[in-house]
């Protein structure tokens, strides 16, 4: 019987070389790519310029960063209103005769970033000074509800360790004891600050027991020797050369950081987690703002020794009754104890 025979390995043979050497044809042309046109501005986010001229020469130490918001948790103290006018003068007083000796000293404002020379009876009755409990922290639009309600527990567990009175409720008197000066963390601000005295203890209290909400933020809890104060004024500080910035930071820990100012949205410490992706931030020129190198030596001595006795007196006292939280330009506020 014939058998077919198959091969098990195929060779190229001559038709296959004829193959090869005939050309393909050429390849189509690649169609060009379309561009996309160009969102409408109203869909795109401007990416934000830090003007110092708006913010009287103060520039963003923290970049700005999408869905990021500022916070601070402070006691809020009352110079509004007719009971509440002899502080008002008061610290008037002492910031125009600090602005003899420092004339580039500038008020703290509480609602605006913008100094008022003139202010109405409704502006005037609003007006507060800020007592921190906490450094400027960082969170994310989703921790707003988080810290907000971190902040009512806490002022709810929290009730006065001495009341002054039955009829006083839920709140605690404290007073202020003395001026002083404080630096911020990024030495380029000095602030003319009333510390407190009585009081000190609860408002320790309180700021400590915020350190585990700070904790879970991943933010610094506030100082370890904590000096409560209310800030009056401010001036912006020479900028040191990279070697003094060296040796200040060699030489010691920054002291306390000043209570913040109206516009924490461009807060002025604590950096975010570095883990998190930051946007530019575009710095815009601006005019020059006026810096001095450091308050006089005599200045905060000179101060107390004018207004030292008004302000240990009853002038300088007030109850603290309710803890706020800023974030971003928003306020919420709990009373102690409730």
């Amino acid at each position: 019987m014939k058998r077919s025979f198959t091969p098990l390995v195929a060779y190229a043979g001559s038709d296959d070389d004829e193959d090869k050497d005939t050309p393909h044809p050429p390849s189509p042309p690649e169609k060009k790519k379309r561009k996309l046109p160009p969102l409408a501005s109203q869909l795109t986010v401007p990416i934000p310029v830090d003007d110092p001229s708006r913010h009287q020469g103060r520039s963003r130490s923290t970049p700005h960063v999408e869905g990021q918001w500022a916070a601070y948790v402070y006691v809020p103290v009352s110079v509004g209103g007719r009971e509440r006018r002899g502080l008002r003068r008061l610290v008037r007083r002492v910031v125009d005769r600090a602005r003899e000796r420092v004339p580039s000293l500038r008020v703290v404002e509480t609602d605006e970033s913008v100094e008022r020379k003139e202010m109405t009876e409704e502006e005037e009755a609003s007006e507060e000074l800020h007592i921190s409990l906490s450094r400027p922290i960082f969170i994310r639009s989703h921790q707003r509800e988080d810290v907000k309600r971190a902040v009512k527990a806490i002022a709810k567990a929290h009730p006065p360790i001495a009341p002054r009175a039955v009829n006083t409720g839920t709140r605690f008197t404290a007073s202020f004891a003395a001026l002083a000066e404080l630096i911020n963390d990024e030495r380029t601000r000095m602030f003319l600050c009333m510390e407190v005295g009585a009081g000190h203890d609860q408002l320790r209290a309180l700021s400590d027991a915020l350190s585990p909400l700070l904790r879970s933020l991943r933010q610094k809890p506030y100082y370890e020797h904590p000096r409560f104060h209310a800030s009056l004024a401010w001036a912006l500080l020479d900028r040191p050369t990279p070697q003094e910035s060296h040796d200040a930071k060699v030489a010691s820990p920054p002291p306390p950081s000043p209570s913040p100012p109206a516009d924490t949205d461009t807060p002025t410490s604590e950096c975010p987690s570095p883990a998190r992706r930051q946007s530019p931030s575009l710095v815009a020129p601006g005019p020059p703002f006026p810096t001095i190198p450091g308050f006089p030596p005599d200045l905060v001595a000179s101060l107390n020794a004018e207004f030292g006795n008004e302000i240990a007196s009853g002038l300088g006292v007030f109850e603290v009754e309710e803890i706020q939280v800023r974030i971003g330009k928003e306020v919420f506020g709990w009373n102690i104890g409730v």
